[in-house]
């Protein structure tokens, strides 16, 4: 089952990569600096751009492997917004022990 964590925050994309679809160049994150950490993604999934108003937004999936991420690019403000995690309880130990959640312990309640 996925796991899917709402995080709405903003983060800083620290490193990105290009790849070239014919004539067009994109630009991708690679390492993302959240909560202490830094990911790195190794995979991307999805990108499409789409509108919240009068912005612009350019929406990426990406994973590190372990957890999916959901980026969000305002290319009027010029900021990155780290939209939600999946399969969080794969991902980066951190974020659970810092808002003191555990799937140990969700599980140990239904099991009762």
């Amino acid at each position: 089952m996925e796991n899917v964590n709402i995080i709405n925050k903003e983060v800083n994309v620290v490193a990105f990569y290009f790849h070239s679809k014919g004539m067009r160049l994109r630009c991708y994150p690679k390492i993302m600096e959240w909560n202490g950490k830094r990911i790195t993604f190794t995979e991307t999934g999805l990108r499409h751009p789409t509108k919240k108003g009068m912005r612009s937004i350019h929406v990426f999936d990406m994973t590190d492997g372990n957890a999916d991420y959901r980026l969000e690019f305002d290319a009027h403000q010029l900021t990155w917004t780290l939209i939600s995690i999946s399969d969080m309880h794969y991902g980066p130990e951190s974020y659970d022990e810092k808002v003191g959640f555990s799937h140990r312990n969700l599980h140990s309640q239904f099991a009762k």
